[in-house]
């Protein structure tokens, strides 16, 4: 459990150190914040992974690692387990300047560097409070952003943080709206497992000594046309998705208490 505090503490400090350099930077250089987001966000992700090794032993073991066999450009789904997916995401293909997020609109607000680095960035930021009009809005500019920049988009189509790490069901109407707006891409499946264990502070104290972060692709499949195509790729992409996790779950014992 002390190794969990101090994890905390080193990480907070951490994010809380690069948003205030991220801060003041942009304030001596306004025209470069953007890059200045990259930078930073790329280094506080290798940063935070070896954190978590040297103190937890929290390993992070990404399989299948993205090659020359990927499209040019593609749309990421993934499940999603904790707020480090996002983290995981960016650092599986390689970099933050990639790819783009869907993210809850909380997000944007009052998160160190995290905070910052979303909106820098341009990636969505979605209210899960019912208003349909301002998140078909935000991913439509999103989407919009995505094709312009030449960037890949990643949504989780569950919606939610799954809590036991079982794959709920996938939503569509986001995937749609961001193939309307943001052209015809092929979809990428991510199997994403780990982060249900330490999704909040109870979680870190009890399970991040020894625990494991993994991700691999669970699919690749070709630009869907239509709502019937979408929902069938979706179907599909899910699938494998929950295979692939409900592999690693069986070669784990469960934790020995209920996340909450």
């Amino acid at each position: 459990m002390l190794s969990s505090i101090w994890f905390m503490v080193c990480a907070f400090s951490l994010f809380l150190l690069y948003d205030v350099l991220l801060k003041v930077a942009r304030a001596l250089a306004p025209d470069r914040g953007l890059e200045l987001s990259f930078r930073l966000a790329d280094e506080i992700i290798r940063r935070l992974f070896v954190t978590l090794r040297w103190i937890g032993g929290f390993r992070y073991l990404p399989e299948g690692t993205p090659g020359g066999d990927l499209p040019d450009r593609f749309l990421i789904v993934a499940n999603h387990q904790s707020l480090l997916d996002i983290i995981v995401v960016m650092s599986y293909f390689g970099s933050c300047r990639g790819v783009r997020l869907v993210s809850k609109r909380e997000l944007g607000r009052f998160v160190p560097l995290v905070s910052s680095v979303l909106r820098i960035q341009g990636h969505a930021l979605i209210s899960r409070k019912g208003e349909a009009k301002q998140a078909m809005d935000e991913l439509a500019r999103f989407a919009r952003l995505c094709a312009r920049e030449g960037v890949n988009p990643v949504i989780f189509p569950e919606g939610t943080r799954s809590r036991t790490g079982e794959v709920g069901p996938f939503h569509s109407a986001g995937v749609r709206r961001i193939l309307e707006e943001g052209g015809s891409l092929p979809v990428v499946a991510l199997a994403i497992d780990g982060g249900w264990r330490v999704r909040n502070v109870r979680g870190l104290l009890q399970n991040l000594a020894g625990g494991r972060y993994r991700v691999r692709p669970a699919g690749i499949y070709p630009a869907p046309a239509g709502k019937r195509e979408i929902l069938d790729v979706l179907a599909r992409a899910r699938a494998s998705i929950s295979e692939i996790v409900d592999r690693w779950h069986a070669e784990q014992p469960s934790p020995r208490q209920d996340m909450g």
